[in-house]
C-alpha cells in the first residue's frame, strides 16, 4: 500500500486557536500559522477547543494519540504545536503527554508559540521555519 500524499509525510497536532482564532477574543485574530502550515504541505490534527465538555476530552486525546502512533508507524514526522496564552497550550498538553507516556509512545517535538511570534507573517514564518524543517 502506498501512503505517500501531498503532506510529504508531515503532520502537526495543533491547538484549535490556530484554525479558529475568532473564538479566542484575547488573542490575535490571525490564521497565519494555519495558512503557513497548510501552504508548507503539513497535514493537521486539530485538538479540541477549550469549551469541549470535560467528559469528551479523554476520548479526543485517545483518538489523537492513536493518530500520532499510526502516522509515526507509517514513517510520518509528527510535531506538536501549542499556544502559550491558552490553557494546556491549546493542545491539552498534560493529558496528551500522560496518554503518550501510558502507551510508551515518544512525545513528538513540541513548539509553543506566543503572541509575539504572531505579530506578522514574517515573524511567524521565522519562528516556525527551524521547527518545521
Amino acid at each position: 500500500m502506498d501512503f505517500r500524499d501531498s503532506r510529504s509525510f508531515r503532520m502537526v497536532v495543533m491547538a484549535d486557536y490556530f484554525m479558529n482564532p475568532q473564538q479566542y477574543k484575547r488573542l490575535p485574530p490571525s490564521q497565519q500559522v494555519y495558512d503557513y502550515l497548510r501552504d508548507s504541505g503539513y497535514g493537521i490534527i486539530k485538538m479540541p477547543p477549550l469549551g469541549t465538555p470535560k467528559r469528551a476530552v479523554p476520548a479526543w486525546i485517545s483518538s489523537t494519540v492513536d493518530q500520532i502512533q499510526e502516522y509515526g508507524n507509517r514513517g510520518f514526522t509528527v510535531l506538536l504545536l501549542g499556544m502559550n496564552s491558552v490553557p494546556g497550550k491549546g493542545i491539552w498538553l498534560t493529558e496528551l503527554k500522560k496518554e503518550l507516556t501510558k502507551r510508551g509512545t515518544e512525545i513528538p517535538p513540541l513548539k509553543i508559540l506566543s503572541t509575539t511570534d504572531l505579530k506578522s507573517p514574517d515573524s511567524t514564518k521565522k519562528c516556525l521555519t527551524g521547527f518545521l524543517s
